[in-house]
């Protein structure tokens, strides 16, 4: 027979076991779930941002929760935007600037990523498309992962389309477009949405938050979606945008002038510059960038639509981002890899449903860098010390709250042979986009652009006649570099 006293512990230990397990219970059933959605090589050339594209899906997702406006990636390429936002580290901190890193595991073990550290604290993480560069193998971080899905599909639906190869760069491409008559799953990135949506019917009926993410790949190259999208659009509406010069100084090797990324396709001409493609070839190019944009908007639309119908709507924080801009004939170009506003602007939205402040639009400067912190605080994870970004709690509280002075990004060029090369360092304020370019291993400033946004937009004319402006401005960058690599 237990004694008075060792009845009373054992009365007061339950209490306090069961208050912890209520608790425990409490966390994994109220803390939120996050759905992820990573899109590549996307401008915001979407409805909700003003642009022509037709975009229902992510249009009221966008009218659900907050817009950023002046949202920015820290490099405008694949490999190195997603790694640096997954890490929240910038390339200029890591040394991954390439658009294929796949191999970084090898030279950060150490690192602990967006989705290990949501793993680590309590979260089913599940992964699938393109959230790192690539779908599958060491570069996706597999071990990391709850779970990591490769989901399959073919480019191209037309068997004329796979037959007319041309290689380059050791690698068969075929044309730079397609529109053939072929479900929506036929490609990749249907594919994703529909293994993405029965992932979150799944998800939905566990206890535990999930952590989901689903990345897809067009309007990245080639150009391919299934005709009923590019019925959406008649092509002799589009024609180029009227920014197809340069600001007076900018330097011709950061022009990326080559497109040498679009170039690989095999109906692309191989001589000359862009400035002399057929305007039958620039319409057919934008026409299927847009047929595209839709039919990810459709993909899009899948998730959130499973996401309703499963019952989890109401406690997931829904992301949605681009990696980086494009260009579609701007500075009589296209592709990205430059530190032009229309590579670096991206578009991002997040749905809270929780936080009925965070609704409409913000005009904060922002980065990619900044989600690592924004989505641990938002779900009750602790920043690790590493982390560089900033937290976008403040904006979703207060849309209007100014969050960053100056949005930071990079990109590294060469210069020719027998030059040493260079990293162009810009910042985005309120008026201006600013940009040197650093010798590599000097530091020594070799060129230098200054335009207003503001009145010129489209980065065609430079802004010279403000040395002092300038001077602060170069000022506000050192810092900003300098920061970037402690």
């Amino acid at each position: 027979m237990l004694r008075p006293m060792h009845s009373l512990l054992l009365l007061i230990t339950s209490c306090v076991l069961s208050a912890v397990f209520a608790d425990e219970t409490r966390l994994t059933t109220t803390r939120p779930n996050v759905l992820f959605i990573a899109v590549d090589d996307l401008r915001p050339e979407l409805g909700c941002f003003g642009a022509r594209a037709l975009t229902p899906n992510i249009d009221r997702l966008a009218a659900s929760g907050l817009q950023f406006d002046r949202a920015y990636c820290n490099q405008a390429v694949c490999g190195a935007s997603r790694l640096s936002l997954m890490t929240g580290l910038y390339p200029e901190f890591t040394g991954e600037r390439t658009f294929h890193v796949t191999d970084w595991r090898k030279r950060w073990a150490d690192v602990v990523t967006l989705n290990q550290h949501f793993k680590a604290g309590g979260y089913t993480t599940i992964g699938l498309g393109k959230i790192y560069h690539g779908s599958s193998g060491a570069g996706v971080d597999p071990e990391n992962w709850t779970e990591w899905v490769t989901v399959r599909g073919q480019e191209y639906g037309d068997p004329a389309s796979r037959k007319a190869m041309r290689v380059s760069n050791g690698k068969r491409r075929g044309p730079s477009t397609e529109a053939a008559d072929v479900p929506d799953d036929n490609h990749a990135d249907g594919n994703r949405a529909a293994v993405g949506a029965a992932r979150i019917r799944q998800l939905a009926k566990t206890d535990k938050p999930f952590f989901l993410a689903v990345g897809f790949t067009k309007p990245h190259l080639p150009f391919v979606a299934p005709q009923k999208y590019w019925d959406l659009y008649q092509r002799e509406s589009f024609s180029l945008p009227q920014n197809l010069g340069f600001p007076p100084g900018y330097p011709s090797y950061a022009r990326n002038v080559s497109a040498g990324e679009l170039r690989a396709y095999s109906d692309i001409p191989l001589e000359g510059t862009p400035a002399d493609f057929p305007q039958s070839l620039n319409k057919r190019l934008i026409h299927g960038y847009h047929a595209c944009v839709s039919y990810m908007d459709r993909n899009v639309g899948v998730l959130l639509e499973a996401l309703k119908n499963s019952g989890a709507a109401k406690n997931t924080i829904v992301v949605f981002w681009a990696d980086h801009g494009w260009k579609l004939g701007d500075h009589t170009s296209w592709c990205k890899h430059t530190n032009f506003e229309c590579d670096a602007r991206v578009p991002l939205i997040i749905h809270h449903p929780a936080m009925s402040s965070a609704k409409g639009n913000s005009q904060s400067l922002v980065e990619l860098i900044d989600l690592y912190p924004t989505l641990s605080e938002l779900c009750g994870l602790e920043t690790p010390s590493h982390v560089q970004g900033k937290s976008l709690v403040p904006v979703l509280s207060d849309p209007s709250a100014s969050h960053r002075d100056s949005a930071y990004s990079s990109y590294a060029h060469g210069r020719g042979k027998g030059k040493t090369g260079v990293t162009g360092h810009s910042i985005r304020t309120t008026e201006h986009r600013y940009t040197e370019w650093w010798e590599k291993g000097t530091d020594k400033p070799v060129d230098s652009i200054l335009t207003n946004i503001q009145s010129d937009p489209g980065e065609t004319t430079a802004v010279t006649d403000d040395e002092e402006l300038r001077e602060q401005l170069s000022a506000t960058l050192k810092k900003r570099v300098l920061a970037a690599r402690k």
